[in-house]
């Protein structure tokens, strides 16, 4: 019997036992759809959160924020939480130094007709919309008017659009935003109004800074942006004006750039998707063998039901080990087989999680790659054994096998 004839007839076997053969590699499928989908919503994850965190190291824009705020611990005498106006004015007597403008960031709730969603408020100067990362779709960015008239206009996020209108256009409602009416002029493809609330969800209304006073008085000005001109370089000026501005503050650790921080964020965050996919991926992998362990005892109790046919095969001719070949060769079969629908079922997993939860997924065709190995592997390692104990039956003794 050559190896075609072997797989044909591996496939008859699994095909005579459909729902046996179903429930054998459903350890299997199991397991591999876990790895797939895991790997794919972890990556997609982490590539978000990177792709928020690089998009603010690639601009030209410097971000400060007081120390306390990045490394937070007991209150120090002396410590600093927010910017002065003297502040703003020492970034801005640096050569190279375009414009320097401040944003507010804090949580709220936004209601429009007993709909209520808890967003992130964030408000800044009239020309955000002139930073690459902040786009208007539709409507019109508040203008420098709005900011000095301190007006109550403000822009929504795509996600709270969707969450307080549907699929009706928000241009002209008015929505109570911390109790005050607010006039919707826009609404913006992107929530990364500045380094912190890039990093928080998607619902998100974005209003005048003056505005933002008048309202929250008690909000600290707790981020310094300063845009700088091309070909200056980011770093040596982002040194220049922080020691600055502790030497202004009589602390030398009062303010530090945000860019350093960033880094560690990114680098952190590599690190925990790495561990935690790592252990999740264990866990799946337990499955794995579970359903290995399944798939060992059917072929045991198919090696047993088939004895007879064993001691026929081999009193015609068959050698132990084309008896041996055949059975690993089903063994694998059904391993592989529960490993491609696994495939299969992850990576759709992964698309509906991305589809539902309007988080991205990204399919690792290297996990794709150790999911089909591990099913081959298993299926060779657990199948050997009852392989094995087919191939040494003795022909006389399978015969006489009721």
């Amino acid at each position: 019997m050559n190896v075609n004839e072997m797989i044909l007839s591996a496939w008859t076997s699994l095909m005579a036992n459909k729902l046996r053969s179903f429930l054998t590699m459903l350890g299997i499928l199991i397991g591999v759809a876990s790895i797939i989908a895991i790997v794919a919503i972890g990556r997609g994850g982490k590539a978000a959160i990177v792709s928020v965190l690089e998009s603010n190291l690639a601009q030209q824009t410097i971000q400060i924020l007081p120390t306390e705020l990045v490394q937070p611990g007991l209150p120090q005498p002396g410590q600093v939480l927010s910017f002065s106006t003297q502040d703003f004015a020492i970034a801005r007597g640096f050569s190279g130094v375009q414009s320097v403008y401040y944003t507010l960031s804090g949580q709220g709730a936004v209601s429009y007709n007993g709909k209520q969603v808890n967003a992130s408020l964030d408000a800044g100067p009239s020309y955000l919309d002139q930073l690459s990362h902040f786009v208007v779709i539709q409507g019109r960015m508040f203008s420098t008017v709005d900011v000095v008239a301190h007006r109550h206009v403000g822009l929504v996020s795509q996600s709270l659009a969707q969450q307080l209108f549907g699929n009706v256009s928000p241009i002209g409602k008015v929505v109570d935003v911390g109790g005050y009416p607010m006039e919707i002029i826009g609404e913006t493809a992107s929530t990364q109004f500045n380094f912190l609330s890039g990093l928080l969800g998607s619902q998100a209304f974005y209003f005048p800074s003056t505005t933002c006073h008048d309202m929250f008085p008690w909000w600290d000005i707790s981020e310094m942006d300063v845009q700088v001109a091309p070909g200056v370089n980011k770093t040596d000026m982002a040194h220049r004006i922080v020691t600055a501005l502790n030497i202004h503050a009589h602390n030398a650790q009062a303010f530090e750039d945000a860019s350093g921080f960033l880094v560690g964020i990114e680098q952190t965050v590599g690190k925990v998707t790495a561990i935690l996919t790592l252990i999740i991926g264990a866990i799946a992998g337990i499955a794995l063998l579970v359903g290995g362990v399944g798939v060992m005892n059917i072929m045991l109790v198919s090696v047993t039901e088939r004895t007879g046919e064993i001691g026929i095969r081999m009193s015609l001719g068959a050698t132990r080990r084309a008896i041996l070949f055949q059975f690993l060769i089903e063994s694998v079969m059904i391993t592989v087989l529960g490993g491609a629908v696994g495939i299969l079922i992850g990576v759709i997993g992964a698309r509906i999680v991305a589809w539902v939860t309007k988080l991205p997924t990204e399919v690792s065709w290297f996990a794709v790659a150790v999911g089909l190995a591990f099913s081959i592997v298993i299926g060779v390692i657990c199948g050997l054994y009852p392989a094995n104990k087919a191939s040494k039956l003795h022909p006389i003794d399978a015969l006489r096998f009721e």
